[in-house]
């Protein structure tokens, strides 16, 4: 086979993989979920963007947080949730991720952390709080808390005799996490992981982005969730 002949093979081969990854981009775009119309209307503290993260600092500042987006989720449908807690003291870093699958960047974390005399903490939701279990499995000693939003860790990720605070929040009408995986890979964890169910809650209102196929309906409102999770969250961050 000649020269030109290979050339040309070569430049389908290169096509069609450019092709297959366009459709692949233009697909999971289609497919992620992104902020309600509104979530701006609940931002009360000035959010600033970056090209790795959105973030809010708080006026007096406690704590800082890094956190990770649910699996084909944008971004800022996180920013009512980063915003409360910035009123509570928290400054908060929502990672953008490629493709919005946190998987795909798990040590994010640390384009993110500087040494501070404030203590870091890192959360994810789903899929994010999965990826977020990487950086406690490798980086612990960075880290003060680890805060798992309907989320649980990889079957590769033991971190059960880590000495790392860990808090796992739930919802009970949850139609989308695995609970047969949640429940088996509690083993996973360490054994005072500190464990909190929100009654009447469900997967998707641990954001902000409407509903999500699989979910079940809440029986309490998207900013009851949020409250209720930023709650558990102060607490947990002061060692209450």
């Amino acid at each position: 086979m000649n020269k030109g002949k290979l050339m040309k093979i070569f430049i389908i081969i290169v096509s069609i993989i450019l092709l297959l990854g366009l459709f692949v981009i233009i697909g999971v775009s289609f497919l992620s979920s992104s902020p309600k119309d509104d979530v701006f209307d609940h931002i009360t503290l000035d959010v600033e963007e970056t090209s790795d993260a959105y973030i809010i600092y708080a006026e007096e500042p406690v704590a800082n947080l890094v956190f990770y987006p649910g699996g084909l989720v944008e971004a800022k449908s996180y920013l009512y949730f980063a915003n409360l807690l910035a009123q509570e003291g928290v400054n908060v870093w929502i990672t953008k991720m490629p493709l919005n699958l946190a998987i795909l960047n798990r040590f994010a974390f640390l384009d993110v952390y500087e040494e501070s005399d404030r203590p870091w903490f890192i959360a994810g939701h789903s899929l994010g709080g999965a990826s977020a279990t990487y950086v406690v499995d490798e980086h612990d000693d960075k880290l003060d808390g680890l805060i798992l939003l309907a989320a649980y860790p990889p079957s590769s990720v033991d971190l059960s005799s880590k000495e790392i605070p860990i808090l796992s929040i739930t919802a009970s009408l949850d139609g989308v996490m695995d609970l047969d995986a949640f429940e088996d890979r509690q083993a996973l964890l360490p054994s005072d992981t500190s464990y909190h169910e929100i009654e009447g809650g469900n997967h998707a209102y641990f954001g902000y982005y409407g509903s999500q196929r699989g979910d079940n309906d809440a029986r309490i409102t998207v900013h009851e969730q949020h409250q209720i999770t930023v709650s558990l969250i102060m607490t947990f961050m002061k060692g209450d």
